[in-house]
């Protein structure tokens, strides 16, 4: 499938959540590939768009639990940071280049602080103040989740241990239940089918002549 004998009016926001070792960047660089070309440009972000600073600076995460969590209060204004962080990079970057028929990419977003709470230092007091704050970020056109079985996430990428890699794949599929406009990948193929079934679903909605912000659809592969 493809449309680029015509550019889309309107770009397309998507973001991608799953664990370390799911496969995450690798999926993003070969859909960048598949269907790049199909939009004016790509812009990519990691959980945030961190308005105003370069992603150029940020180092690879390589010990996602290695610090205490920080104090509530602090957490709490962290927290109220990011949402804010979410509102201007949507006002000047994201919507500015959805409305120039970019693809905008996110590996990770905002709602990925309540998987895995430990990895952004929240405090487990300052979990329900997140779940509220979660609602109110803008919302992406498409939400992926790579999905895998505990023991294949290890095996990729042993990070954190076996019974927190299974506590967060339920907690992703949970998250997901009630999320509108979502892709639930099973990641546990090669990269090229996974990259190809991201693909196909990304063309699908590019197909639609508008993306309505509450409509309700799901494409699953388990």
């Amino acid at each position: 499938m493809s449309l680029s004998s015509r550019k889309p009016s309107r770009g397309r926001w998507i973001a991608f959540f799953g664990p370390d070792g799911v496969g995450k960047s690798a999926v993003i660089e070969q859909l960048k590939d598949q269907i790049g070309s199909e939009f004016s440009g790509i812009t990519e972000f990691h959980f945030r768009p961190m308005f105003g600073r370069s992603h150029a600076d940020r180092h690879p995460v390589i010990d996602p639990h290695g610090h205490a969590p920080r104090r509530r209060f602090l957490s709490r204004l962290k927290l109220a940071y990011w949402l804010l962080d979410c509102w201007l990079g949507y006002l000047f970057l994201i919507g500015p280049g959805l409305r120039l028929s970019r693809l905008v990419i996110f590996d990770r977003y905002f709602p990925d602080i309540l998987v895995d709470p430990l990895r952004y230092r929240l405090p487990p007091s300052c979990l329900r103040f997140a779940k509220r704050l979660t609602r109110l970020a803008p919302r992406p056109d498409l939400h992926i989740l790579l999905d895998a079985p505990a023991e294949v996430v290890q095996a990729r990428k042993a990070e954190v241990s076996g019974s927190e890699s299974q506590r967060q794949r339920a907690t992703y599929l949970a998250m997901f239940q009630p999320i509108p406009r979502k892709l639930i990948v099973n990641a546990n193929r090669p990269l090229n089918e996974v990259a190809q079934q991201v693909s196909d679903a990304v063309l699908a909605i590019l197909a639609k002549p508008a993306v309505e912000p509450h409509e309700d659809w799901v494409i699953a592969n388990f």
